[in-house]
């Protein structure tokens, strides 16, 4: 296919919506622009996404919504949690509404004397109330008799209920005015036993309000555990394991603290280790905070003191195995060796948390405040129950209320770490992501230029940008989805070149570049890729976006690439890269082909005449011999000579005599088809061969030849200049398959032309004399 000089082309694949509207502020020129489809169109083209909808390459690399402000969001959660804690502990009663006091007399070691008034109008019995402190034994008696029932701490009565708050004694109903009765106390701590005296009915609410509160403690610490296992589940970190084992200890600490433990099923008979049991649980908390507190506070590096708190961890748990052992002489061992260990322990905790704080560790500094709040409130009870300090109800509370907090807190922190893990997966996940891109990207465009390499090879130079041009369609719009495309070429190798896709567009998109002509070229030659949007009338609503992308052409020429997509949503940027980088590759190849052309071109043809040089022609004609040998079919050979040049170039000059070799070798090329090869021999001799034809047709097209020559007109400074040729011509006879000779038999017959005097033919008889 050969391409004119103004000639536009369109490329045809599957049909879409015509080109339509304008984009805003375009001016208007005239100018018509002609064009032809292709005759490789209406191929299917594979199917492509809609304009909302983005393919892999194009896909916008975007990371996946977070909460704004997450961490004031978690923190108003945290305060609404203890509004709630706070409104649940405002409607409950600790303290006895009216209470009376009780002097207590020591009389000898675990026996007391306590002496009460009781009032003798009351609706209700008055009863005695003891804090549940770890005793083996309690029981009241009576100078009169009466005893109550005896109550144990590490053995929880039928009567006493499932999470009994302490130990009530409800006195004999005609009891009155000065009472005197005799504690009995069995081992255990009982230094910090503060009885109060008050209504029974009282003290059934303050029961009632202990076992609310410690349930929602036990409550709240299961809750943590079951969130724990559910993240170890979901992240498969082995730290959310850690925090279900410092969870589950500190729960059992707290139930056996209160000595709710010792009435649970399947779990009494801890009951049996009595104080070395709840020494060996307060061990294994403390083991469990250390390992959890290091394990949370190393941040992904190793501290210098992560070894020696592993190896506490590990004389902890030694520890507690020992107490477990039960052995008698270890009794009185057990609580102050479990208090130090445990204050030791909760001191070395704070250390980690200061040094993690000072790191920027997340919330380490909140749980160093929780923490200090805990073990202050540890170390005070105790001192109560060894009686060194006040105690109360809401001692109990400020421990167990701020070992909670502090495992939600812990809880909190550690599910941080899932929001590094999230971001990390993200970051791989969009690292990925960039990687294929990338992939895609580079094999679109290694596919292209395979395309290119391909099909550019060997094409007609005119020829050559339509076809790379089409290629780029061909594989742009799969990749990028558009309703419309056009690339724009003015001045481009010395040709316009318009490509539309779809066809149906074509009338339209001619008159747009027309009349957007002056605005096109501007864009073009700021050389900035950039997107615009279409509307259908000035000031109407957008109705598409279109994509420009300049291409790189020499000035005065200019080009460019439109895309266009319905709606508002417009072009990614890496979807514009993609554009800009196809386009570039193209206008690589084309440049490319077309000097490989002209190079091909120059090595091939006569620089002078335009005409094959002699290496080309003979290449030719040995290979059109071999061919008409196999095919036994004839090939005629003429040898043409322009007679007397010698003294054109002696009268006239050099310059006048490659004129008339560029006149002659015109006139013989006219007369040739394109089957037929010619090309200067050397010098002012030419050479035609022609395929197919024998001696007959050789002679009938050499006098046609010979007229075309004498009948041109050449003048030099306004004289004519009167040109002839002689010409040899020899057919190649059976069984030469190369041209030698037949060539030989030319040459002879056109020196016997130039011998009969010149301007003349001869054909070349078998032999020669």
């Amino acid at each position: 296919m050969r391409s004119t000089p103004g000639t536009c082309h369109t490329f045809v694949t599957t049909v879409r919506k015509p080109w339509h509207a304008s984009c805003d502020g375009q001016a208007s020129t005239g100018g018509a622009v002609h064009a032809r489809a292709s005759a490789s169109g209406h191929r299917d083209m594979p199917a492509l996404a809609g304009p909302g909808r983005q393919p892999d390459l194009s896909m916008e690399l975007s990371a996946s919504r977070a909460m704004p402000g997450h961490g004031w969001v978690l923190a108003a959660c945290l305060l609404l949690l203890l509004g709630l804690f706070a409104a649940l502990v405002s409607t409950t009663r600790l303290q006895p509404e009216e209470s009376h006091p009780v002097e207590v007399r020591p009389l000898s070691d675990g026996v007391f004397e306590l002496r009460v008034e009781l009032p003798a109008e009351v609706s209700e019995r008055w009863a005695l109330w003891f804090p549940r402190e770890p005793v083996d034994r309690l029981q009241l008696l009576a100078a009169d008799g009466w005893q109550s029932e005896p109550l144990e701490f590490f053995a929880v009565g039928a009567g006493e209920g499932l999470l009994p708050h302490g130990y009530r004694f409800v006195l004999p109903r005609d009891a009155h005015g000065p009472t005197v009765l005799r504690a009995q106390v069995d081992g255990g701590l009982h230094d910090g036993l503060r009885p109060v005296l008050a209504e029974a009915a009282d003290i059934r609410r303050v029961e009632a309000s202990g076992i609310a509160l410690t349930g929602a403690v036990y409550g709240g610490l299961l809750t943590l555990a079951a969130l724990a296992l559910a993240l170890a589940y979901a992240s498969r970190d082995r730290l959310f394991i850690g925090l279900f084992g410092f969870i589950v200890p500190l729960m059992l600490l707290l139930q056996a603290l209160n000595g709710h433990l010792y009435g649970l099923p399947g779990v009494r008979l801890f009951g049996w280790w009595g104080l070395q049991g709840l020494a060996a649980l307060t061990l294994v908390q403390a083991a469990a905070a250390l390992w959890m507190i290091e394990a949370y506070t190393s941040n992904g590096h190793e501290p210098r003191h992560a070894r020696l708190v592993r190896r506490g961890s590990v004389v902890l748990i030694g520890l507690a195995a020992l107490f477990l052992l039960n052995l008698p002489w270890l009794e009185r061992l057990s609580q102050p060796v479990s208090a130090i260990a445990w204050t030791l322990a909760g001191l070395a905790v704070l250390a980690m948390l200061v040094d993690a704080g000072r790191r920027g560790v997340p919330l380490a500094w909140a749980l160093a405040s929780v923490g200090v709040v805990a073990i202050g409130a540890g170390l005070w009870l105790a001192l109560a129950r060894h009686g060194l300090a006040p105690g109360g109800s809401l001692l109990y509370l400020a421990y167990q209320g701020a070992a909670v907090a502090f495992a939600l807190v812990l809880a909190l922190a550690l599910t941080h770490r899932i929001g590094d893990y999230r971001e990390a997966r993200e970051r791989d996940r969009l690292a990925r992501m960039d990687t294929e891109r990338r992939m895609r990207r580079e094999a679109a465009r290694a596919d292209l230029s395979t395309a290119l390499q391909i099909q550019l090879n060997g094409l007609d130079p005119g020829e050559i940008p339509w076809q790379g041009f089409r290629l780029l369609m061909d594989h742009l719009l799969p990749l990028v989805p558009s309703e419309s495309c056009i690339a724009v070429l003015r001045d481009y190798q010395g040709r316009d070149h318009l490509l539309v896709e779809p066809s149906i567009a074509l009338p339209s998109a001619e008159h747009e570049i027309n009349r957007r002509s002056l605005i096109l070229r501007r864009q073009a030659t700021a050389g900035l890729a950039l997107q615009q949007p279409v509307r259908s009338s000035p000031g109407g609503p957008v109705v598409a976006m279109e994509a420009l992308v300049p291409f790189q052409v020499r000035a005065p020429g200019w080009g460019v690439l439109l895309l266009r997509r319905e709606g508002g949503e417009g072009f990614t940027t890496e979807e514009m890269s993609v554009i800009g980088e196809l386009a570039r590759v193209v206008q690589l190849q084309v440049g490319q082909a077309a000097a490989a052309v002209k190079l091909r071109l120059s090595a091939e043809m006569d620089a002078l005449t335009g005409s094959m040089n002699r290496r080309t022609i003979d290449l030719w004609t040995e290979r059109t011999f071999a061919e008409a040998e196999r095919s036994a079919r004839p090939v005629s050979v003429l040898f043409i000579d322009l007679d007397h040049f010698k003294s054109v170039n002696d009268r006239f000059g050099h310059a006048c005599g490659d004129e008339c070799l560029r006149e002659v070798a015109s006139a013989l090329r006219g007369v040739l088809s394109e089957a037929d090869m010619f090309g200067r021999y050397g010098g002012e001799e030419f050479i035609a061969v022609l395929p197919g034809r024998d001696g007959a047709d050789a002679r009938a097209l050499g006098e046609r030849m010979r007229i075309a020559v004498e009948n041109r007109e050449v003048r030099h400074d306004d004289q004519r200049i009167r040109l002839t040729v002689s010409i040899g011509i020899a057919t190649r006879q059976r069984g030469e398959d190369t041209p030698a000779a037949a060539i030989a038999r030319a040459d002879k017959a056109l020196y016997a032309a130039k011998r009969q005097g010149r301007n003349c033919i001869q054909v070349a008889p078998a032999i020669f004399s």
